[in-house]
């Protein structure tokens, strides 16, 4: 009996023995730890110049200023590396503006230069005016983002949380991130995007992340632009919140890009200024976009296509007829409120497929105008036989951008067709 008692007493010790290091290294404030080699180092540009390959970093309590910075023009993260925040420890990342100004990118983290996949896990960014959370530019190789919590430094400060530019490649994880606010600026503000070099395609996910709050300004939540030809970006179960703010526009944007599903998201809130008014879900001249199953609430338009030059877009290059909308929930308690805002190109060939959406009421979507061209568009099981003149239906009303005596919903080129719809909220649906 002693001698099994000494025998646990001796594997207790050496587990501690063990552990100890690595707890007493993370409890240390404004480090970081190499557990392989068990350094700490006072720079977090430091501890990624000592590492190997594979290696994990464990940041713990707060850096700051240049101790808090990587740069892409001097730090070269190797393959495999992994940045996570300490254990039970939430580490910070803090720089001043100067700071962030004198960097190459303008950003705290510039991963640009990393020579093979890395992952960066549950660290807190207090980003300042004009500066970028984290930031990559080309390269390709695989990047994760995963529980970050990035803040603006100040109630007044314009911030990018997480920005992929000019990448191509991948694959891309941004994953769990919580970024309650990033300003009013045009263009600058924005929570998460995901830029394409427009040439070579690109795989990203952007999933389960929460954008923008209550009362507080997030001008765009997720755009995705420059996704050229044969990508794969996939956007899903994010919560979008504009606040209820006027300087809040747009929800989650795609724009010049192909491939991309936006599916299960929560959009809301986003009620702009009088002109223009803020968007839910916006697409401009992107091909094969699938919109499906989002609750889209409480903005001023749920849901805008452009694929004209009258919206910003190219005349005579005509996208939508790849776009699909359909198994979302349209709803809004904004007054004067639009469903779906269409702006076909001229030279459409095919009307926009709105097809099984709940617009917040039994009898389906109304036409914008209040005029003969009922929407929606038939009747009948089949949804075959056009009702001109019949009564509008009493949901969200569709808006084709035509004025008034132009059928705004129909199944001919440059319409949006909506039958057959919901007569009830669709489920599931939404983050």
């Amino acid at each position: 009996m002693k001698r099994r008692v000494a025998k646990t007493a001796f594997m207790l010790g050496l587990v501690g023995l063990l552990l100890l290091p690595a707890l007493v290294y993370t409890q240390v404030t404004g480090r970081v730890l190499n557990p392989r080699s068990r350094q700490t180092y006072t720079s977090l540009s430091a501890a990624v110049a000592a590492a190997a390959a594979n290696d994990t970093l464990l940041v713990s309590g707060t850096l700051s200023g240049a101790n808090a910075i990587l740069d892409s023009s001097v730090d070269t993260p190797p393959a495999g590396l992994k940045i996570l925040a300490g254990r039970g420890l939430r580490g910070t990342l803090q720089i001043s503006s100067a700071d962030c100004a004198g960097t190459t990118n303008g950003a705290i983290l510039d991963v640009s230069a990393r020579a093979g996949a890395l992952t960066i896990v549950g660290l807190k960014l207090v980003v300042p005016n004009g500066c970028i959370g984290v930031f990559s530019a080309g390269g390709g190789n695989p990047l994760t983002v995963r529980n970050l919590l990035i803040q603006r430094a100040t109630t007044t400060a314009n911030i990018q949380g997480i920005v992929l530019g000019n990448e191509s490649g991948g694959p891309f994880l941004i994953e769990g991130n919580t970024i309650p606010s990033v300003g009013s600026t045009a263009p600058f503000s924005v929570g998460i995007l995901v830029d394409g070099d427009g040439a070579t395609a690109i795989d990203a996910t952007v999933r389960r992340n929460r954008v923008g709050s209550a009362g507080a300004p997030t001008r765009q939540g997720i755009v995705i632009t420059e996704a050229p030809t044969n990508s794969s970006v996939l956007v899903e179960r994010n919560i979008v919140d504009g606040g209820n703010n006027v300087n809040s526009l747009l929800g989650i944007g795609v724009g010049a890009s192909d491939t991309v599903t936006v599916q299960r998201n929560t959009v809301r809130n986003f009620v702009g200024a009088a002109a223009p008014d803020a968007i839910g879900i916006g697409i401009g001249e992107s091909t094969n976009v699938q919109i499906l199953r989002n609750a889209i609430t409480n903005n001023d338009v749920g849901v805008a296509v452009c694929d004209g030059a009258a919206c910003g877009g190219i005349d005579n290059a005509e996208t939508a007829d790849t776009v699909v909308i359909n198994f979302n929930n349209i709803t809004s308690t904004v007054a004067n409120a639009t469903g779906l805002l269409f702006v076909p190109d001229p030279a459409a060939t095919a009307p926009l497929d709105a097809t099984q959406n709940w617009w917040g009421a039994a009898d389906g979507p109304r036409d914008i105008n209040g005029d003969a061209d009922a929407c929606p568009e038939a009747s009948g099981a089949t949804c075959a036989t056009p009702q001109p003149g019949a009564p509008d239906g009493t949901g969200l009303p569709v808006d084709a951008g035509a004025g008034g005596g132009t059928p705004e919903c129909g199944t001919n080129p440059g319409e949006v067709t909506t039958c057959p719809f919901r007569t009830s909220p669709v489920s599931p649906a939404g983050a």
